[in-house]
């Protein structure tokens, strides 16, 4: 598995480091926050011993890649011209797109600026809700403004990456605990987590998200979630869109964005079967938490090369 620095030249002066394995059919893995190309480094090879050549950035403002300044360098079709650039640097025709957390986000809009460039969408943790007639985070304040999905909210005021900064190792293992299956199940959020870390992550893994955070901070990543509005109004004419290629979805048992209803998230698994024209499967896997694919790799990696297999031309 090797990373390189690539500068496709629909960049411009962007620089993004990509992990890539493997020949064949091309794979565009997206990972998450707080996340970056690492968080497939279970993926990446078995994918590639199974005939595909796998495509990993660390998203722009992540890990080794660069960091454009401004809230509207993060808008989803920036995100989204990223996955093509890169595709278009490799000469590569068309793609099966996976996605997890904010990349599950930006999947499906890959396939809908671009259905021509994709062979079919793999979704981890957040399904694929169309476009509304309110934004995520309209819908979040008019509905649960204190729910379990205010964190977004808190995601749009100005200095809030200060917080996480001023300790991102602890920062950093908050939140893989909290989003944890491993979590006991009566832990509440006025209780003390567990010591240590998950026990899906070494300390020497552990260490690589350290470091990259450590290189980005967390502005950047955080200016994804203050594009969300912003985000709706400018994708008017998909209001509604239906996705059209072969889609199929992963999450853990334990996954509250899989689970719960609030901010229109989780009450849309099931909803997926009218908004995907040619769903292969929803998928939740005991005992996971959010982060599904480090969680239960094998069960994750098993699933999604039988979905490459069918996408195959």
């Amino acid at each position: 598995m090797a990373a390189t620095r690539v500068t496709p030249t629909d960049l411009a002066e962007l620089t993004l480091t990509v992990s890539r394995n493997g020949d064949g059919p091309a794979v565009v893995l997206l990972h998450g926050f707080p996340e970056i190309a690492y968080s497939w480094r279970h993926q990446i090879p078995v994918l590639a011993d199974a005939g595909y050549q796998v495509i990993a950035p660390d998203q722009r403002g992540y890990g080794w890649s660069d960091q454009p300044q401004g809230v509207e360098a993060y808008a989803m079709t920036e995100l989204v011209g990223d996955v093509i650039a890169l595709l278009d640097h490799d000469g590569i025709d068309d793609a099966v797109i996976v996605g997890h957390d904010w990349g599950a986000f930006i999947a499906p809009w890959v396939g809908l600026f671009r259905p021509d460039r994709v062979r079919g969408i793999a979704l981890l943790s957040v399904p694929y809700t169309p476009r509304g007639e309110r934004s995520i985070i309209d819908h979040i304040r008019a509905t649960d403004p204190e729910g379990p999905f205010a964190y977004m909210l808190a995601f749009q005021e100005e200095g809030i990456e200060n917080v996480f900064e001023a300790d991102p190792i602890e920062t950093l293992r908050r939140m893989h605990w909290t989003l944890a299956g491993a979590l006991p199940d009566d832990w509440s959020p006025t209780d003390p987590l567990p010591a240590g870390l998950p026990p899906y992550l070494s300390d020497g893994e552990f260490e690589n998200y350290y470091r990259a955070f450590a290189r980005s901070g967390f502005a950047n990543p955080i200016n994804y979630y203050r594009n969300l509005h912003q985000n709706w109004v400018t994708t008017r004419p998909w209001t509604g869109a239906k996705l059209t290629m072969p889609v199929t979805f992963i999450a853990g048992q334990k996954d509250f964005v899989a689970t719960t209803a609030d901010g229109a998230l989780g009450s849309s698994v099931q909803a997926m079967n009218e908004w995907c024209t040619d769903l292969r499967g929803i998928h939740m896997i005991e005992g996971a938490g959010h982060w599904v694919q480090q969680e239960a790799p094998d069960q994750v990696n098993e699933i999604l090369i039988d979905f490459l297999r069918s996408t195959d031309r």
